[in-house]
């Protein structure tokens, strides 16, 4: 519904624009905005790319100020061994959790349906939520880094800001099954099984 309010608003603000000359810059626009509005954009891989290149150079930043200032950025508080066992334990959580997920979202992709049963159960994006939650998590434990710890606190602002194109798409493809999918389960924490 709502994307059908926001195609009325470009078009109603292209005829009100249409006395001057339209040039095909302006036509672009146009057209990729509504595209966007009527979600025929969507790839299989969704906001993935742009959401990693987010979370690369946030990472990087992390790693290059822990390698520059080990003393500043380690977690020596903490003992090694129980950074090792959290941070091992997190990423043998998150990487089955990440696999599952990829190759659900790929065949439910190929045939378009809706997936809401396995990882898609305990929270709608499993996929980016296994890294947020999981892996780079453990990956920064393991790292024996406070500051890598802050990346998927970023990654999870940037997620909710990119994956409303996606939940757009998935409520223009499925309705009220969507919408109601989304009521019922939480986007990022797999914490699906606490609403059963």
């Amino acid at each position: 519904m709502t994307h059908q309010i926001i195609v009325f608003r470009i078009q109603q603000k292209v005829r009100q624009d249409a006395p001057y000359i339209r040039t095909a810059r302006h036509d672009a626009r146009y057209e990729r905005a509504t595209a966007i509005a009527t979600n025929q954009t969507m790839t299989r891989w969704g906001v993935g790319p742009l959401f990693a290149l987010g979370t690369i150079v946030c990472g990087a930043v992390a790693v290059a100020l822990r390698v520059w200032w080990p003393a500043v950025f380690g977690m020596d508080f903490v003992p090694y061994w129980m950074l090792v066992a959290i941070g091992a334990a997190l990423c043998l959580i998150g990487v089955p959790f990440w696999i599952v997920g990829v190759r659900t979202a790929m065949r439910a992709y190929e045939v378009k349906t809706l997936c809401i049963g396995g990882v898609f159960g305990l929270c709608r994006h499993p996929i980016y939520g296994s890294w947020v939650v999981f892996i780079v998590p453990g990956v920064a434990l393991l790292m024996n880094s406070w500051i890598a710890l802050t990346v998927p606190v970023v990654m999870y602002v940037l997620l909710r800001l990119m994956v409303r194109q996606e939940e757009a798409y998935l409520e223009g493809e499925f309705g009220e099954a969507y919408r109601a999918y989304k009521r019922r389960v939480p986007a990022v924490l797999p914490l699906g099984w606490l609403t059963r």
